[in-house]
């Protein structure tokens, strides 16, 4: 069943009103997923990080038992 804005549709048994906007779905997810990306690449670095700030630290210690 058709709404008067044609982007929406009622929906035939709970009667809510659904965005019909294939395109603007599509662009959603691919946001999302290029978010996701995003904070999978953020959580690598900080985990690059502080691996780099673990073994700085052990360097330091070995150089600190040397002196």
């Amino acid at each position: 069943m058709e709404v008067e804005q044609t982007k929406y549709i009622r929906d035939k048994n709970s009667k809510a009103i659904l965005q019909s906007d294939r395109i603007a779905l599509d662009n959603y997810r691919m946001a999302k997923k290029q978010k996701e990306s995003e904070i999978n690449v953020i959580n690598t670095l900080v985990n690059d990080v502080e691996e780099l700030k673990k073994t700085i630290r052990q360097l330091q210690n070995d150089n600190k038992k040397r002196i």
